[in-house]
């Protein structure tokens, strides 16, 4: 548990278990959402149903979920102790490749395969392999951290940076350079065609800086709690706007088309002040309950990619194989069954392939 007794270089060092927590109530949101926005599709009328919009827009957009791996990744990025540059980067082109393996492993594999069977290939074969992933964004920014970190940047430059690429890309129209690749490669960076852009850099990069500076600023902070106090305050005050205006106005109203992928700066301030409350709240829930008693929360945090991995991989095989191949249809008590499943045998195999890996290292 985090303590108030704690030398201020010890505070300065110290794990942040608020953000471990802040990373299990994401990963839990997004597994239970992946479920509803894959098999819920295969329901008819599903658009208009309660249940995906739950899942898909609630569970899977404003609670905390991508944008905030994003946010506790830049404040990761800050309390590292592998902190280089060419570290940054190395780590980014191995998540970068890794969202690759995991596209062949979820949905390419079962494609092709289908592909040599039947002699035909679906249409969107090129998509299963190439399609754009947060596993993607995750290291196409933290190469450019490094990029940055090179550049001998603090973490107010790469903030006031990461701002001007987001309102730039409100004044950038959706390119379609007319084929697959060309929009694949535009869409690492700015919006394009709907089957070939998710998390681009220009939008999304504003999270991962906000997390660097918000790090910066709690690892230099001598009192937490003053911090927390004020944050949980301004954050809750703005977060209560912006979900109110969203009542009024349409979800994701500050984005272009209404498009949660197509963030803007505004729309990022609202999410982060959902991320922020979040934080605050779980690090005063901290003061009352030890991490000790919350450990298997602080190991889903430790094992994120791991989770995200295997639960997709799972998913996968369940989409193309029972829903696509056998036509079956589940109903949307199994489906957020199927992801409570998820997040119980997801972080039971990560956890088991992380003691594993500390078995060997220990060899």
């Amino acid at each position: 548990m985090i303590s108030n007794n704690l030398t201020a270089e010890a505070q300065k060092n110290s794990r942040r278990f608020e953000l471990d927590l802040l990373k299990a109530l994401a990963i839990i949101s997004m597994i239970i959402c992946h479920p509803v926005s894959r098999l819920g599709i295969h329901n008819p009328g599903y658009e208009n149903n309660f249940f995906f919009f739950l899942g898909d827009d609630i569970l899977g957009c404003y609670l905390c979920v991508a944008h905030a791996f994003m946010f506790a990744m830049g404040v990761g990025i800050v309390y590292t102790r592998k902190n280089t540059p060419k570290a940054f980067i190395l780590r980014g082109v191995k998540l970068y490749l890794l969202g690759y393996l995991l596209n062949f492993l979820r949905y390419g594999m079962y494609n092709l395969a289908q592909g040599i069977f039947t002699g035909e290939f679906r249409s969107d074969i090129l998509k299963a392999f190439l399609g754009m992933d947060i596993l993607h964004f995750a290291g196409l920014a933290l190469i450019v951290t490094g990029i940055l970190k090179k550049l001998k940047l603090r973490e107010v430059h790469i903030l006031a940076i990461a701002g001007v690429l987001s309102l730039i890309s409100v004044f950038i129209p959706v390119i379609d350079t007319g084929n697959y690749i060309g929009n694949w490669l535009v869409g690492h960076f700015v919006s394009t065609t709907s089957d070939t852009w998710c998390f681009v850099f220009l939008n999304w990069y504003v999270f991962v800086a906000a997390g660097m500076f918000f790090g910066k600023i709690i690892r230099r902070t001598e009192s937490p709690d003053r911090l927390y106090k004020r944050l949980l305050i301004v954050s809750c005050c703005v977060m209560v706007v912006y979900i109110t205006l969203t009542f009024c106005l349409g979800t994701f109203f500050l984005c272009q088309n209404h498009n949660y992928y197509d963030m803007s700066l505004a729309e990022a301030a609202g999410m982060l002040s959902i991320d922020l409350s979040l934080l605050s709240a779980f690090y005063f829930l901290l003061k009352r309950f030890p991490a000790t008693k919350l450990r298997v929360f602080i190991d889903m945090s430790r094992n994120i990619t791991s989770i995200y991995f295997i639960h997709w991989c799972i998913l996968g095989f369940v989409d193309s194989i029972v829903c696509y191949l056998f036509d079956i249809v589940f109903s949307w008590p199994v489906i957020y069954l199927i992801g409570a499943v998820l997040i119980v045998v997801s972080a039971w195999i990560a956890n088991l392939w992380a003691k594993r890996k500390r078995f060997a290292k220990a060899q």
